[in-house]
Formats: structure tokens, C-alpha cells, sequence
């Protein structure tokens, strides 16, 4: 702020001496009269080495008086800036700290909201909270709901996640119900959303979107979760949950696994289970590892409704399985896979009913066959030996749809 105020009063002395500097001159030249000659153009010249006549005889006290004290205030204001240099104390020109501490003072900032009013005789009555769909054991007498439940659908889902509501939807979301529990010392709140997607396609696919290959996966019954810094995340049949804390506490971590245990009492989906996820298990592979991609299946527009599944957790590999509509919608999405993927693979063995690719830079494999109404294969697997064995698995496992 010095170097500023220094430069701003350099400007302002300069400007003052210009303006002093011009009036001088103009006050010892207006006086002088001129002589005018009427001579033409062509014998004027610029330089006249004859000396100048002087017409005034006489120049008053007043006149040189004035002079002299503008040139004496000019002197005086160069000569101050010269002293004064940098030499500014911001305490002279701004407000002491004791004043600003006086107004502040008498500012609030925050007000803390009035507490709903509740009944002296329901005060401690959990039986007599109305949690919505969620299991009566998530409230206890550490933990109270704040306030009643919310829900959302999917025409005003935006309200609660802007931004998020469109991933949400195109995993077949159907109602949100959100709630906040808040202890007993008042102080740490737990935010609870629980989203009803449906199916477990559903859940499966919006979870492995949240999932990120650093996430610790767990199995609690029917309940698949994993921690985050201050809350869970995990599903249950067709319902998806977000537990998340005000703070990071043990309190809180204690509060989000006693919520997934109790959300093993939410009720089951009405609709079968789907014929992938069942799949899948029966191949052995753990429920924390199927999932469900909906659409953009290896991030083609044209490929939807697959599910995928790690046989082992120690690797990338992944199989796979759709099932069409008629053999000849599964042949043309076979065919439209096989296209997109030349740009990036080479194919090493084709024939008839399947088709063994290998990855131009990573080198993994990629097969691919079809089996009446079914699409199916491995994804980024090590060794062809992988690939084949795989493959047999799971067209072993297929339902024969011809019996059908």
C-alpha cells in the first residue's frame, strides 16, 4: 500500500507543479504586448537575431509577489514529497483495530435455528417416530431422527442432487428417501439417503459408479459397502444408500455400521432377481463384484444392459453376459462390437461362434462369443488359456433358451 500511496502523491506533485508552472508563465507573459507586422509569408523568419525590445516599462509588485509565492509552494511540495518518500504509517490514516473491535462486536453472524417443538410425553417415545421406509432400529436413544423423512421421485429428484439426478436416473431410480439423524449431545449429525433403484441392476450399477479400485468392498449378509472418510456407501437388493457424518468421528463410524445392519430388515424386490445377477453367483463370483452397466457398454452408445463380473479380486479381468432380444439382435451387436473394437485390437482367432482379440498397446485379450440369445465373453484377461477357460464357464452356466 506504501509504493501505491508513494507513486499516487508523486502524480499528484507533478500535476501541481505543471499547474503552478503554467501560471506563472502565463502571469509574466500576458503583459507583454506584441508588435504585429503585416509582412508576407515568404520573408518571416523562425529565428531573429535582433534583440528583443522590451514595450512595459513597468511590472508591479503584485505581479512578482505572486510569482514568488507560487514557486515558493511549489518548492515547499517538491521538497515534502522528496522527505516524505515512502514513509507512510497506515495506523495514522486507517481505523484503529480498538474501533473496529467495538462495531464487530455488537454483529452476530450466526443464529441458531429454533429446535422443532415436540411433546413432553413423546420426547423419548422412539416407537412414536415416523421413519418412512426406513427400519424402526435406526433410531435409539443416542441417535434421533432430526426431522421427518423426505422423499423424492423422479420428476423433482433435482431438488435434493442437482447434478448427480441424471446418473441416478438412468439406473432405472425410483424414489429417494432422505433422513438426518442427530445425537444426543446435539453436535454430530448423520445424513442417510436411500435410493430405490428398482432392481439390483440398479444398485449394482449406480454402486460400481461410486465404487473406485481403492475402495475396501465388505459383505454384511445381504448388505455390499464400503467406508469413506466420514460415512458408508452400499447397497441392499434393489436399494442403494448414502450414509455420510458432519464430522469424522468414531461415534459416527460406530452409528454407519449399525445402519447397514440395520438395513438388512428393508423389504426385498417385488420382481425376480435378474437372470445375470443370478448368473454370476452361480459362477461363484462374490456380490461386491457383479455389476450392472445400463448403457455406454465399452463406451459404445449402441451397447446396453450388460453384466459384468471379477472372478478373482486380484486382477482386472472381467466376464461378461447379455442377453438380446432374438438371435438376430444378438449377431448384429456381436458384429457392431467386433467393428468398434479393430481400431484397438487385432483379432488372433475367429470362427464361427466366437471371436479371441488381442490389445494393440496393453496387450490383454479380449473374447467374445454367442450362444442362442446371448453375448458373452472376457474382458482384459492375461493369457488366452484365461480367455478360453473362462469362456467355457460361463457358456456352461447359460440357460438353454431353445427349451423355452
Amino acid at each position: 500500500m506504501s509504493i501505491e500511496f508513494t507513486i499516487a502523491k508523486s502524480k499528484a506533485s507533478s500535476f501541481v507543479f505543471t499547474l503552478c508552472l503554467g501560471c506563472s508563465c502565463i502571469t509574466l507573459y500576458r503583459y507583454r504586448p506584441f508588435k504585429q507586422k503585416h509582412s508576407s509569408m515568404p520573408h518571416v523568419r523562425l529565428l531573429n537575431p535582433k534583440r528583443r525590445r522590451i514595450n512595459r516599462k513597468h511590472i508591479s509588485g503584485y505581479e512578482i509577489l505572486s510569482s514568488f509565492i507560487i514557486l515558493f509552494i511549489l518548492a515547499g511540495i517538491v521538497l515534502w514529497a522528496a522527505t516524505r518518500k515512502n514513509l507512510y504509517d497506515p495506523a495514522r490514516q486507517d481505523i484503529s483495530l480498538e474501533a473496529v473491535e467495538e462495531v464487530s462486536s455488537s454483529i452476530v453472524l450466526y443464529k441458531r435455528p429454533f429446535k422443532p417443538w415436540q411433546s413432553s410425553e413423546k420426547a423419548n417415545a422412539s416407537d412414536d417416530l415416523d421413519v418412512g421406509v426406513f427400519p424402526d432400529s435406526i433410531a435409539s436413544d443416542q441417535w434421533r431422527p432430526k426431522s421427518r423423512v423426505k422423499t423424492f421421485d423422479p420428476e423433482n429428484l433435482y431438488v435434493k442432487i442437482n447434478g448427480e439426478a441424471e446418473r441416478f436416473l438412468r439406473h432405472d431410480f425410483k424414489q429417494l428417501s432422505y433422513l438426518v439423524l442427530q445425537s444426543s449431545n446435539q453436535i454430530e449429525e448423520i445424513s442417510i439417503e436411500l435410493y430405490n433403484q428398482a432392481s439390483i441392476a440398479g444398485s449394482s450399477g449406480i454402486f460400481a459408479e461410486h465404487r473406485s479400485p481403492e475402495s475396501q468392498v465388505e459383505q454384511d449378509g445381504p448388505n455390499t459397502f464400503f467406508e469413506t472418510g466420514i460415512g458408508l456407501i452400499g447397497r441392499k437388493d434393489h436399494f442403494f444408500y448414502r450414509i455420510a457424518g458432519n464430522r469424522s468421528s468414531e461415534s459416527i463410524r460406530n452409528k454407519s455400521r449399525q445402519l447397514v445392519q440395520s438395513f438388512s430388515e428393508l423389504p426385498a424386490p417385488e420382481s425376480a432377481v435378474a437372470f445375470g445377477y443370478q448368473l454370476l453367483q452361480e459362477l461363484n463370483i462374490e456380490p461386491a463384484d457383479i455389476r450392472h452397466q445400463a448403457v455406454n457398454v465399452f463406451q459404445y452408445d449402441f451397447a446396453k444392459d450388460f453384466w459384468f463380473g471379477k472372478p478373482e479380486k486380484t486382477n482386472q479381468t472381467e466376464v461378461f453376459v447379455h442377453r438380446a432380444g432374438s438371435k438376430d439382435s444378438a449377431l448384429q451387436l456381436l458384429t457392431r462390437i467386433l467393428e468398434e473394437h479393430q481400431y484397438e485390437y487385432q483379432i488372433i482367432r475367429r470362427t464361427e461362434n466366437l471371436v479371441l482379440l488381442q490389445h494393440n498397446f496393453l496387450k490383454s485379450y479380449f473374447i467374445i462369443a454367442i450362444q442362442d440369445l446371448f453375448v458373452f465373453g472376457v474382458d482384459r484377461a492375461e493369457d488366452q488359456d484365461t480367455s478360453f477357460q473362462l469362456l467355457e464357464m460361463i457358456g456352461r452356466a447359460l440357460p438353454d433358451e431353445t427349451q423355452r
